[in-house]
């Protein structure tokens, strides 16, 4: 099974970051868009694990969001990775104060190497994806509508759950099934 652990958006901001990439793909180029119903904020990307091996994950993931009360997100800014003039990724910044969803992803980074998931060594920036370029273009008009929205405010939501989510890769584009949404609460307060 292809899985990950994400945060998903909340439909208004899926509805704004949606509008964004309709205005972004006018810009041109050869570009995988993401639907807006796809949109999430991946905080470990599992790759391929065994049948066998997903109980185990979904205890991995109750044990890392242990004691992790709800927060807020502010979906705020686009960019592209590397850069805006020579992107492989088109996104949007997510921003909390103080950083839970680094924590939880450097938690989770540690643990899935338990069902043999490898540690990620880059550091976890927390973003949405919005495209994905598939060849390299002249990205001047790309970059000035990036460029226009790096300030632009997306909405912000509460963080209640984290995904295991299923990723089933169709010609048309991914299809993602929740296979276990784990609630974040407030830590128990000692007598």
């Amino acid at each position: 099974m292809r899985a990950f652990v994400a945060v998903e958006m909340s439909e208004p901001i899926r509805d704004e970051v949606g509008r964004l990439i309709e205005r972004l793909r006018r810009a041109g180029g050869s570009i995988k868009w993401v639907r807006p119903r796809n949109l999430h904020l991946t905080l470990k990307f599992l790759g391929e694990i065994a049948e066998e091996t997903v109980s185990r994950a979904i205890a991995i993931l109750r044990q890392c969001v242990e004691g992790v009360a709800p927060f807020e997100v502010e979906v705020k800014g686009a960019g592209a990775f590397p850069t805006p003039r020579r992107p492989r990724v088109l996104f949007v910044d997510a921003h909390d104060e103080p950083p839970t969803l680094a924590g939880l992803a450097e938690r989770l980074n540690e643990a899935m190497t338990a069902v043999g998931v490898p540690r990620e060594d880059r550091g976890f920036r927390g973003h949405v994806t919005i495209g994905r370029v598939r060849k390299p273009f002249s990205m001047a008009d790309m970059a000035a509508e990036l460029g226009k929205m790096a300030q632009k405010n997306f909405g912000t939501m509460t963080v209640s759950d984290v995904v295991l989510m299923k990723s089933d890769l169709r010609p048309d584009g991914p299809v993602y099934t929740p296979v276990e949404r784990v609630a974040l609460k407030e830590p128990h307060k000692g007598r």
